[in-house]
């Protein structure tokens, strides 16, 4: 049976690519604006398929040019189309302005190439915030309703998850919402659980950042990262799963405040999956038995997304924890992969991709995370946001 095969758009730096191909889906073609990250997957693609990587803006390629260069394939013969569209726009740690900043649309700019070249499959990959992201209409959870509905209206149904990649056997407790789009005559899921917290159904052991950390080589000098000023006095005496607490905001319901951990001032518990690994160079710390408090420096935070030592990076310290945070973990896009093949395996009437009249209904926990947003919005919607928040959400609508 002939390989399942894929092109990658905002293929990053090929988390969710070299996933796939683990899994035996080849990878036809590649592409990312960011000229560190296009140079990345040339760096890891083998000499002879190189020029199938491509650096540009989604928003100025044509399906025909795409096909063209993903070796003169036909529309219709492309098994999956996957990227990773940027999740700034909706994520808990930027400014959320979602369809009112460029990068939030570049979802459609993703699903009209996509409809062009008509594959059997859309994977898609962001943050969780996209669950209960406000669209134009500024309702939670509206914004995926959109999307979902452009797609349908163009003949997809949507299969929604929220994935921990804890759960598959990462060691870093990454939490992300999957879209994938599929027709008719498709029978989809998504892959159940490996690993557990608490395991109870032959699941195994989640795996530790200090688990993982064994694994990789000694590290050098110039690795080495460690607290100075202000940081250094304020990370004394905080307990592993601990951190420096922001100041809390006051709410309607929090009249002490909605605090949190102040980014890159957290000490990691080596004894659990990671944190998150973000696209900031302020990473979490961890107490080294050997060398004392210092920061996860790329190679580490490469180790604990899954992706092979032998992995080449390039550009600066910056561009690659960039890289490395943006991506999805190879592991669990190898999981992801791995379930969308055998669905990719059986037949399906293309002749039927016009007649998606409703929408699978998300998962019951999923539709509860909606519903929590909204009552929250409810009771403490005007005091969370800021003057400064209000101002841009005004301008962003007109």
């Amino acid at each position: 049976m002939t390989a399942p095969n894929f092109i990658s758009l905002f293929s990053g730096a090929g988390g969710l690519d070299h996933g796939f191909e683990l899994a035996g889906w080849r990878r036809l073609l590649a592409s990312d604006i960011d000229r560190d990250a296009a140079a990345t997957l040339r760096l890891n693609t083998k000499k002879a398929a190189r020029e199938t990587v491509l650096e540009g803006d989604i928003r100025e390629q044509t399906a025909s040019e795409l096909m063209a260069r993903a070796g003169g394939v036909s529309r219709g013969e492309v098994t999956a189309i996957v990227g990773g569209p940027p999740c700034q726009s909706w994520s808990s740690a930027g400014h959320q302005l979602g369809m009112a900043d460029d990068r939030g649309r570049l979802f459609f700019d993703f699903i009209k190439l996509a409809n062009q070249l008509d594959p059997r499959f859309i994977v898609m990959e962001n943050v969780r915030g996209l669950l209960t992201a406000r669209g134009p209409d500024g309702e939670p959870g509206s914004a995926l309703a959109l999307i979902r509905e452009d797609l349908r209206k163009e003949g997809w149904q949507t299969s929604v998850s929220v994935l921990n990649s804890a759960d598959f056997g990462v060691p870093q407790r990454r939490v992300r919402l999957f879209i994938i789009a599929h027709r008719n005559g498709d029978s989809l899921h998504f892959p159940e659980p490996t690993h557990s917290k608490s395991p109870s159904n032959g699941e195994e052991k989640w795996v530790s950042m200090r688990s993982c950390l064994s694994t990789i080589r000694a590290l050098g000098e110039d690795e080495i990262i460690r607290p100075t000023g202000k940081l250094a006095s304020e990370l004394i005496g905080i307990p592993p799963g601990s951190g420096v607490k922001s100041p809390g905001k006051a709410e309607t319901t929090r009249p002490g405040g909605h605090w949190g951990y102040k980014q890159g001032a957290f000490v990691a518990d080596m004894s659990l999956p990671a944190r998150t690994v973000t696209a900031s160079t302020a990473q979490d710390w961890i107490i080294d038995p050997q060398r004392g408090l210092r920061r996860l420096c790329p190679r580490e935070c490469a180790a604990i997304q899954t992706f092979p030592p032998r992995w080449k990076w390039a550009g600066g310290k910056a561009s690659m924890y960039r890289q490395i945070g943006n991506a999805v973990p190879p592991k669990l896009a190898q999981r992801i992969a791995t379930t969308l093949a055998v669905s990719a395996g059986t037949h399906v009437v293309r002749s039927d991709i016009s007649k998606i009249v409703e929408l699978e209904p998300l998962a019951p926990e999923l539709q509860g995370a909606i519903n929590y947003t909204m009552k929250e919005e409810a009771r403490n919607g005007n005091s969370r946001r800021s003057a400064p928040a209000r101002r841009v959400k005004r301008t962003a609508n007109l």
